[in-house]
């Protein structure tokens, strides 16, 4: 890797590993086998013990999806900082102190010379509510999207964060009982009109556990969003990445 570029590497779901110089950062960790006793048909694409050592844990929300206490116990040390919203740290009692912030929409914290941004979400519940994330890496402002579905919340971080480089869309359009908890690939469009990023990557698929309609179902596809996007005037393009598969971006394409 060159010394500005950044590499991208989707797990799974909303989990993908960051790479930025010296620096490994993974979101949203989950490694399970099972969701709420459902199969789970979409294996990660890097194993647990094959991630390089993490520096950074950047967690939206703690639904087991999306926060997997065993995997987080496992890979942290007393170098590993974990970023999420408040009620985090009840589910790290197995990780050194300190290594936990909790963070409300709009705090700021810094690890080294990296800045973390918490901003506004609208998932669904259990509590605590789910916050997205701002990611300054030296000259990359990435926006990291969750689990969030479609809210008054992106329009408000296009008001205050320009120049988002690279958005982290979920698009799986997750629906419980008729209820829309996840943006589709149509919401996820409207978010990048709103954000305005020269890149779009799509997370959180559907058809990665079993739907059981209608109950739960997940219609959205990367190959559905990647089609509405080029159709539309966003002006971002789409990488669509498959569990285990990385992309290199390029300051002198994207900046």
């Amino acid at each position: 890797m060159t010394q500005d570029s950044l590499k991208i590497t989707l797990i799974r779901t909303s989990c993908l590993l960051i790479q930025y110089g010296r620096w490994n950062l993974l979101t949203d960790p989950w490694f399970g086998n099972s969701m709420r006793g459902l199969p789970v048909f979409r294996k990660p694409g890097i194993a647990l013990q094959d991630l390089p050592p993490i520096d950074v844990v950047v967690a939206s929300h703690l639904h087991r999806d999306h926060f997997d206490k065993k995997a987080v116990a496992s890979l942290a040390n007393d170098k590993t900082i974990i970023l999420g919203p408040h009620g985090t740290a009840r589910h790290c009692r197995d990780i050194p102190d300190g290594t936990v912030r909790e963070l409300d929409p709009w705090e700021r914290t810094e690890v080294g010379d990296l800045s973390f941004m918490a901003t506004p979400a609208l998932h669904t519940g259990p509590p605590p509510q789910e916050i997205n994330y701002i990611l300054e890496l030296g000259p990359w402002r990435i926006f990291f999207g969750g689990d969030a579905r479609f809210s008054t919340a992106f329009s408000e971080i296009a008001a205050r964060v320009d120049s988002i480089h690279i958005a982290l869309l979920p698009i799986g359009g997750t629906l419980i009982f008729g209820h829309r908890t996840t943006m589709g690939p149509a919401d996820a469009v409207r978010a990048a009109s709103v954000l305005r990023p020269a890149v779009v990557v799509p997370i959180h698929e559907g058809g990665e556990w079993m739907s059981v309609p209608p109950a739960s179902w997940h219609p959205g596809r990367f190959s559905d969003f990647a089609t509405l996007l080029e159709q539309s005037e966003s002006g971002a393009t789409a990488e669509v990445l498959e569990p285990g598969q990385s992309f290199e971006f390029r300051w002198e394409s994207v900046g």
